[in-house]
């Protein structure tokens, strides 16, 4: 297992952190209930990061399992090009729609593939995304079942 580093924060930044990861949960639960009375079906992304034999899975603030990266496809973008905005802003890692690699259509999501040769240099908000680490494929399907999913090809 290969722990992704927190920032050092102060506190004042920890207890912003705190506050925005609470509004977070709220509006997201806000929104799955909206989602699910208004038979709303939005297109999504996700995105299978692979370093050697690891996987990246990620926990957000507003979920209690570990996943993988991603979020909602915006008006007028790729799959990858949103894969590739998601990973900027979770992940605060740089990378080009053209390196992704689409693998399947799961229900409502899009599968994508980004290999990399070297660690990445991976800074996680503590806001969105609270944890990052990398793991062998047993581990994440030990950490969460349905994370099986994401590995099937």
């Amino acid at each position: 297992m290969t722990r992704i580093p927190k920032n050092r924060t102060t506190h004042a930044q920890r207890f912003a952190d705190a506050i925005v990861r609470f509004c977070i949960r709220a509006g997201y639960r806000v929104m799955r209930v909206y989602w699910r009375k208004r038979g709303v079906r939005r297109n999504g992304v996700g995105v299978v990061i692979r370093h050697g034999d690891r996987v990246l899975a990620v926990r957000h603030s507003y979920r209690p399992e570990y996943t993988i990266p991603g979020g909602g496809i915006g008006r007028n973008e790729t799959p990858a090009m949103a894969a590739a905005r998601e990973l900027g802003e979770e992940l605060s890692l740089a990378v080009a729609p053209e390196d992704l690699i689409y693998v399947r259509r799961l229900r409502v999501t899009h599968l994508m593939e980004l290999r990399l040769d070297a660690p990445p240099d991976i800074r996680i908000d503590n806001r969105e995304i609270i944890d990052a680490v990398f793991l062998t494929e047993e581990e994440a399907v030990r950490r969460n079942p349905s994370f099986q999913r994401f590995l099937e090809r």
